[in-house]
């Protein structure tokens, strides 16, 4: 992966988590030289047309406000996707920082533990949901299939994350498996300078699932999180 170096990464987390909101069409405080700050380079990403609303959370965890040279951004299935690439992009445009896109998919024994649906068994949904992340941030909604088709799945995703990027080069893509994808971004998040998401899904059942795993990622990773909301769908695909 092409995150910071773990040494430099400001891994320890300030116990004060600062939360600054952008809006779009509220326009940008644009660069600060060549360096600008996180900040500047969010208010600037804020006017992205696809997103309504870009949230940072943990801005205090940085120890380097005027460097953002990586950025780890959390692609799924959900309505928000395609917004949460533009945002990265636009703020890794600005940093000259580089993306990697990032896709959790249940190892086979999470899938095996938490059971699929045609298992017949009460919440077999629910637990397969949680434990891949599912629309918010990790494994899209689809994620109760085989293994193979959620990997497959996640491959369709990151391509599409990809080409939305368009001409922007500075990306690679990583496919993971595990457990939790709260879990996994949270454990690379100190080898990054920001974390990027989607906002949870709405509903009640989605916002229980989902929105626990993009609460996870905000509290618990090491490094500012970048919290995207779009007022119409985006999906990736």
């Amino acid at each position: 992966m092409h995150g910071s170096d773990a040494d430099d990464s400001g891994a320890e987390a300030a116990p004060d988590d600062a939360t600054v909101e952008g809006i779009a069409g509220k326009g940008g405080a644009g660069q600060s030289g060549n360096a600008p700050s996180l900040e500047a380079a969010i208010d600037e990403a804020a006017t992205t047309p696809t997103a309504s609303r870009v949230t940072l959370e943990g801005a205090d965890r940085t120890e380097r406000p005027d460097r953002v040279s990586s950025i780890l951004v959390a692609v799924a299935g959900g309505p928000h996707s395609g917004a949460t690439v533009d945002v990265a992009k636009a703020v890794a445009e600005t940093t000259d920082a580089w993306v990697d896109l990032f896709h959790v998919v249940p190892s086979n024994g999470a899938a095996e533990a938490t059971g699929r649906p045609d298992d017949d068994s009460d919440g077999a949904d629910h637990d397969a949901a949680e434990a891949s992340g599912a629309d918010a941030i990790g494994s899209g909604s689809e994620a109760t299939g085989s293994w193979e088709d959620d990997t497959a799945s996640g491959e369709s995703i990151l391509t599409a994350a990809e080409t939305r990027l368009g001409e922007f080069d500075r990306a690679d893509r990583w496919l993971v498996e595990g457990r939790s994808a709260a879990e996994e971004i949270v454990d690379q998040s100190p080898y990054y300078d920001l974390v990027v998401v989607g906002t949870p899904t709405t509903g009640t059942v989605g916002r229980f699932v989902f929105g626990c795993t993009t609460d996870t990622v905000v509290d618990d990773a090491d490094v500012p999180v970048l919290v995207v909301e779009s007022d119409e769908p985006t999906p990736l695909r």
